[in-house]
C-alpha cells in the first residue's frame, strides 16, 4: 500500500463533517473504504463467470457517556445518518476504556500496482484458457478449475484524537484447481498465488504445470499402515501446523486468559530454529500494510524468536486490558469490528535443502494439505484432520498418495522436540511465507 491522496476520503469530504461529530460525541473513530475488482472463473473447463465488482462503505465508532457505539453504510455519503445511529447504539455498547488512535505517520511505503484496476476480462479468459490447455497437455482426464483476478481499493480513518491516514491496495491472485472421480478414489489438487502486482502469465502457467503433475502421481495410490511416521509438510499444511501459535499469541485470547502463552514472554517454548515474524512492510506479502484497521501504524515484529515467545497481537482495546501496548494488528471491514490479526506471517529459512530433506523423509509421508483442521482444539496445541492431499516418499521422490489416512498432533510438542529440518526454500500461501518442514514421530491413521 502506499499512501492516498484522491481516493474514498476526499470523495467523501469528511472535513466539516467530523468538526459536526465531535461535538455530539465525546470521541469518534471513522472508517471509510472503498474497491473495485475482476475475475473470472472457469469450472469444469468451462468459463463459469465473469465478475467485476465495486463497494464502498463508511463506519463509525461513537463514544457518549464513556460507551462506545457502532454503526455502519454500504453508501459512503451516508456520514449523518450513520453517526446518529452509532451514538444512539452507545448506551448498549461497550466500555471506552482505551484511546482511539492518535497522529502518526508511517515511515514506511507499500508497493501498489494502478494495473491490477485495469484488468479486462477478455485478458483474464485468455490466461484461464492457457491454463486449462497447460494441464489437459499433461493429463486429458482432469476437470480444470481456475480462476484469475485483481483489482485495486483504498481507506481511510479519521479520529477525533487527530489520526488522519489514508492507504491505498492492490492486489491479484491466480487459482488452479484439477479434479477427477474414478471408481472408489476421487483425486484433488490445487495451488494458488497472490501478489501487489500483476503476477506474470508464464508464473502461473509454470504453477499450473506442477499442479498437473503433481496431479498424475496423486492417481497412484500407495499403502501404509498406521504408524510413526517421518513427514515433510509443505508450506500449504504447515500453515494448519503453526494455527494453535497464532491463536495462542492473539490479543482475544490473551484477554481472555484461555491462552497458555498469557505469562510465557520471554520463555523458550519451541525450537531455536523456529522463528515467526509479523512483517506488514515485506514487498511480496499481500496481507501488509503501513496502518491497521484503526489508523495505528504498523510494525515488523517477532512473535516466535529462536523459539523463545517474544510478542502478542493486539487492538487498541485488547492491548489495553492486557495492560500492553498496542501493535497495530487490528483488521476490520467496514461492516465489522475491529480484531487482532496478522499481517503477513513470515518464518524464518532453514539450513537444508529441500531435495536433501525429500531423501531424508524417504519412508514417510509428503503431506500437502489437511481436511477439517478448522475443528482441531488449537489452544491446547492440538491439529488433527484427513490427509486430503498426502505422499508416501521412496529414494527422495513421490511414488504415490496415500489414502484413507488421519493426523493428529500437538504442536507445541511437535514444534519444540521434533523438528528434523527446515528448508533454505520458501513459498508464499497467501499472507504466509513458510519453508518446508522435516518433523519426526507423527502418529498416522490408517485404514
Amino acid at each position: 500500500m502506499k499512501e492516498s491522496t484522491n481516493k474514498v476520503a476526499e470523495d467523501a469530504k469528511p472535513g466539516d463533517f467530523t468538526g459536526k461529530l465531535a461535538t455530539l460525541a465525546d470521541a469518534f473513530e471513522m472508517y471509510q473504504a472503498e474497491g473495485r475488482s475482476l475475475n473470472v472463473g472457469f469450472e469444469n473447463d468451462r468459463l463459469n463467470e465473469i465478475r467485476q465488482g465495486q463497494s464502498s462503505g463508511v463506519s463509525i465508532r461513537a463514544v457518549k457517556d464513556g460507551k462506545i457505539g457502532f454503526s455502519y453504510s454500504s453508501k459512503p455519503d451516508e456520514l449523518d445518518y450513520v453517526a446518529q445511529a452509532a451514538i444512539r447504539m452507545a448506551p448498549y455498547g461497550k466500555a471506552y476504556d482505551y484511546q482511539f488512535a492518535g497522529e502518526a505517520r508511517s515511515s514506511h511505503t507499500r508497493p501498489f500496482d494502478p494495473a491490477c484496476g485495469d484488468l479486462n476480462p477478455d485478458q483474464l479468459v485468455a490466461i484461464c484458457n492457457r491454463i486449462k490447455d497447460t494441464v489437459k497437455a499433461i493429463d486429458s482426464e482432469a476437470l480444470v478449475d481456475c480462476s484469475v483476478g485483481g483489482g485495486i481499493g483504498s481507506a481511510r480513518i479519521v479520529t477525533s484524537n487527530g489520526q488522519d491516514c489514508r492507504e491505498e491496495q492492490s492486489n491479484f491472485s491466480f487459482f488452479v484447481s484439477l479434479r477427477l472421480a474414478e471408481e472408489g478414489n476421487f483425486v484433488q489438487n490445487y495451488r494458488f498465488g497472490s501478489a501487489n502486482e500483476i503476477i506474470p502469465q508464464e508464473t502461473i502457467l509454470a504453477e499450473a504445470k506442477a499442479t498437473a503433475e503433481e496431479f498424475q502421481i496423486a492417481r497412484k495410490r500407495a499403502e501404509i499402515s498406521k504408524g510413526k511416521y517421518t513427514v515433510l509438510v509443505a508450506p500449504s499444511a504447515l500453515s494448519d501446523l503453526l494455527m494453535p501459535i497464532m491463536v495462542s499469541v492473539n490479543g482475544n485470547a490473551i484477554e481472555k486468559k484461555t491462552s497458555r502463552f498469557v505469562d510465557a514472554l520471554g520463555e523458550k517454548l519451541f525450537d531455536e530454529r523456529l522463528t515467526l515474524t509479523d512483517d506488514p512492510f515485506h514487498k511480496d506479502g499481500v496481507g501488509g500494510g503501513l496502518y491497521d484497521g484503526e489508523g495505528v501504524p504498523t510494525q515488523k515484529r517477532a512473535i516466535i524468536d529462536k523459539g523463545t515467545v517474544s510478542g502478542f497481537v493486539h487492538t487498541l482495546s485488547t492491548a489495553n486490558r492486557c495492560g500492553q501496548e498496542p501493535t497495530g494488528n487490528a483488521q476490520r471491514g467496514v461492516s465489522s469490528l475491529p480484531s487482532p490479526g496478522m499481517h503477513n506471517l513470515v518464518m524464518d529459512a532453514g539450513s537444508d535443502n529441500l531435495a536433501d530433506l525429500m531423501t531424508k523423509a524417504d519412508g514417510g509421508i509428503y503431506l500437502r494439505s489437511l481436511l477439517g483442521s478448522f475443528t482441531s482444539n488449537f489452544l491446547a496445541g492440538q491439529v488433527s484432520g484427513n490427509i486430503s492431499l498426502g505422499f508416501l516418499v521412496k529414494d527422495g521422490q513421490l511414488v504415490g498418495r496415500v489414502k484413507n489416512c488421519a493426523l493428529n498432533v500437538n504442536s507445541f510438542d511437535l514444534l519444540k522436540s521434533n523438528i528434523l529440518g527446515i528448508s533454505k526454500e520458501r513459498e508464499w500461501m497467501g499472507g504466509r511465507y513458510l519453508p518446508w518442514l522435516l518433523v519426526e514421530g507423527v502418529q498416522i491413521s490408517a485404514r
